[in-house]
């Protein structure tokens, strides 16, 4: 199978030449690098120049899901491997990737985020409370984390590509859905691993959180898929979350951050709900 490997960037010159390099060190070699720069205003395009990849542009932003269908467009991959801006993968991602799609009713195959920037509060409560992984086992899943999945190019084009209306956030699960429904599995490798270089602060906490969580309200609203389901866990966890901080790892500090994050999910789904017939 050949592979396509797809990068979105937006203002992402920080870590963007890491993230190329990594996929330049493979153990499997990609058969072609696709590099979207999606209307950064910072030096992202002399960066990713200074690479033996292709270079894709456009002229203004317009966001995440779009520029993913860039690199749909242009792909001659059997496989598109999407990754982040901000991550670095590990040399062995695109062989474990791979491996998913033995079976061919797998439509896509996908792996984890392991954070390494931890240095605020607000990086230890993200690695703790908001992981982008689905455990340590194998298994069938509900959607891929965008930051290391990958689709058969056939399915994505037969199910009309990222939705263009998820511009931040959610673009995964909603495409995710959509595979599901096209009778297509999806499976999670956690052998797959890529690593985060992200870092926080708590405001900057607070907006990814909430407009993750109203994002992904509205990828299982428009696709029927029970969003009533993530309130109730989202309810759950604004207890539990806290409760583990304080009683069993003894940390005020955490459990108080975990309490406030668990009221901007609750306020981030009532907007969603709010606004689910009107944007």
């Amino acid at each position: 199978m050949k592979i396509t490997v797809g990068i979105p960037c937006y203002n992402g010159s920080l870590y963007i030449g890491s993230a190329i390099m990594s996929i330049l060190k493979q153990v499997r070699l990609p058969d072609e690098i696709l590099v979207v720069d999606d209307g950064s205003t910072d030096n992202s395009v002399q960066v990713i120049s200074l690479y033996p990849v292709k270079l894709l542009q456009h002229n203004t932003n317009k966001g995440l899901a779009a520029a993913r269908n860039t690199i749909l467009e242009a792909a001659r991959g059997d496989v598109i491997v999407f990754i982040d801006a901000d991550v670095v993968a590990d040399s062995n991602l695109l062989s474990a990737l791979l491996k998913g799609y033995e079976d061919e009713t797998i439509g896509g195959v996908g792996g984890q985020g392991i954070e390494v920037n931890v240095c605020s509060l607000a990086d230890w409560w993200r690695k703790k409370h908001a992981s982008q992984s689905h455990g340590n086992r194998p298994k069938r899943v509900d959607f891929l984390y965008g930051l290391c999945m990958s689709f058969r190019t056939e399915v994505l084009r037969k199910i009309g590509g990222f939705n263009p209306m998820f511009r931040t956030n959610a673009e995964d699960i909603d495409v995710s859905l959509r595979v599901r429904k096209a009778g297509y599995y999806l499976q999670y490798l956690p052998e797959a691993k890529v690593y985060h270089l992200r870092t926080d602060d708590v405001s900057t906490l607070k907006r990814t959180i909430f407009n993750w969580y109203k994002a992904a309200y509205k990828a299982k609203y428009i696709n029927n898929s029970d969003p009533w389901r993530l309130l109730v866990a989202t309810l759950y966890r604004l207890i539990k979350d806290p409760v583990v901080d304080l009683v069993v790892e003894h940390n005020i500090e955490m459990a108080q951050l975990s309490w406030r994050m668990g009221w901007i999910k609750i306020c981030a789904l009532w907007q969603a709900f709010r606004t689910r017939t009107t944007e």
